[in-house]
């Protein structure tokens, strides 16, 4: 009966025969339990680049990748190469520790990020990050540099951008071993044969290039012991000037005005009646630019303040909607840079996702994070540890309104109606349309409990509780 078939045929059977075969072997949780989302937007701070991003939540792992994406193909297909390799290897991992992540009270985590640099309005530097921890002490990092010419529909490579001759090499391995030098925090771990090693060859280099600073990423390993963790060396681009050639320096020189971000000040908060019935709305994972522009103006009509828990990335993509969100008096919170599960990465990473997405979000909003929610939930003594030396609080919930889950409006409301108490912590996000669809009912609902709508923050004080420590709110 195959034989009869034509060929067009045959190899739609051949492809899905394969497909059913590699989402078995692969060990992909298949379980009831697990949750996946994939969102397109289109961040108003770099035109050209859309935003893709992908989660997924199982029994046994969790997942999250942020991709800068572009209308040219060609741009696209080494970068989207490069995570699938990064995440069949994580899933072959996850199936070869199946048995002990299914005994353990752990999951596995990948999580790959992309921070854009713009070296001009139609050229970017892309700087992947891609952490992946599947059990065992430590997890696996890695770092992938692209440089995409949007205007030629290129990529760009170190050859375009620095002069490669013997001469002008001779005059930038110094300087990068002179900064690298001054960094104090490698004294002890760096290796200078690894180093020489690593920058023996420049077209293995992984770079990222801005308007102030040529910039050479290593991977944990590469040149220093592993306590010292992924190591980043910042050149100022006036120090390699005499080395870029012609076309990048007039890309570098091109107008590019930015007025500074007025510094946005908190609104001091009117004292509370300790007897009032207060409770924190609170809103994960955004900005988004469709959702989180309704929820601020449903939360303006009830006079309503909220906390937003914003990813740094995000905050980065849409700085406009992070500056309104403070600038209308909301709380900003930090939700790490990424969405990485904390509990899953080691001391460096955990503070880097945390000082990252708190440095970010002040860039774009003027508001510097007072407390830290982490993704999922997640978090175990070393992320305590890291918080804790911060004095920043780590901000759970006491209601959890399932809108991630349900994305159904009644359904949302019908849980935090039931669930509502006085000094309660709500949670919901401002990436699910749904969730602005249900809150004027809400709002409204609460208002004629009696209820007031405060931030985290005001909250605390309200409780007098210590600057540090894990906060849930009350529950019923």
């Amino acid at each position: 009966m195959l034989k009869r078939l034509k060929w067009p045929s045959w190899a739609l059977f051949c492809i899905f025969i394969a497909g059913i075969y590699y989402f078995i072997s692969s060990g992909a949780d298949t379980s009831l339990q697990a949750f996946s989302r994939t969102e397109t937007t289109s961040p108003a701070a770099f035109p050209g680049l859309n935003l893709e991003t992908r989660t997924k939540e199982t029994k046994s792992y969790t997942l999250a990748i942020s991709t800068p994406i572009t209308e040219i193909e060609n741009l696209n297909k080494p970068m989207k190469e490069w995570i699938q390799a990064q995440e069949m290897e994580f899933l072959e991992l996850v199936k070869a520790n199946r048995q002990v992540l299914d005994s353990e009270e752990f999951r596995a985590h990948l999580n790959i990020k992309a921070e854009p640099k713009k070296v001009s309005d139609t050229m970017y530097t892309l700087v992947f990050e891609a952490y992946q921890y599947t059990g065992g002490a430590n997890g696996q990092a890695a770092v992938k540099t692209f440089t995409i010419d949007l205007a030629n529909q290129k990529m760009v490579h170190l050859a375009d951008v620095i002069r490669m001759d013997e001469e002008s090499l001779a005059t930038l391995r110094p300087l990068i071993k002179k900064q690298i030098g001054e960094k104090e925090e490698l004294q002890d771990y760096l290796f200078e044969d690894l180093l020489d090693e690593a920058l023996e060859n420049p077209s293995s280099w992984k770079w990222a290039l801005s308007g102030k600073n040529f910039t050479l990423y290593f991977n944990e390993y590469e040149i220093a012991a592993g306590a010292a963790g992924a190591v980043k060396v910042k050149i100022p681009i006036e120090q390699i000037r005499p080395l870029l050639k012609d076309e990048i320096a007039q890309h570098l020189k091109l107008p590019d005005i930015q007025l500074p971000e007025p510094e946005v000040k908190e609104p001091e908060a009117a004292p509370l009646d300790p007897n009032g019935k207060y409770i924190a709305l609170t809103f994960d994972d955004g900005p988004h630019p469709k959702v989180t522009p309704l929820i601020l103006d449903i939360l303006k009509k009830h006079n309503a303040k909220a906390t937003f828990y914003m990813l740094g990335s995000q905050a980065q993509f849409y700085p406009a909607l992070a500056s309104q969100v403070a600038e209308e008096g909301h709380e900003i919170g930090n939700h790490s840079d990424s969405h990485a599960d904390l509990s899953s990465l080691g001391e460096i990473e955990i503070r880097k996702e945390m000082e990252e997405a708190s440095t970010k979000i002040k860039e774009a909003s003027g508001q510097l994070p007072a407390t830290v929610r982490p993704p999922y939930g997640a978090m175990n003594e070393d992320v305590k540890k890291i918080a804790g030396m911060a004095h920043t609080p780590l901000i759970l919930w006491s209601v959890d309104s399932l809108d991630w889950k349900t994305l159904n409006a009644s359904a949302i409301q019908k849980i935090v109606k039931a669930n509502a108490v006085p000094g309660a912590i709500v949670l919901m996000h401002d990436i699910h349309k749904p969730t602005a669809e249900a809150l004027p009912d809400l709002l409204t609902y609460l208002e004629k409990e009696g209820y007031e709508f405060i931030t985290v923050s005001q909250l605390l004080s309200l409780q007098e509780q210590e600057v540090t420590g894990t906060f849930f709110g009350k529950r019923q």
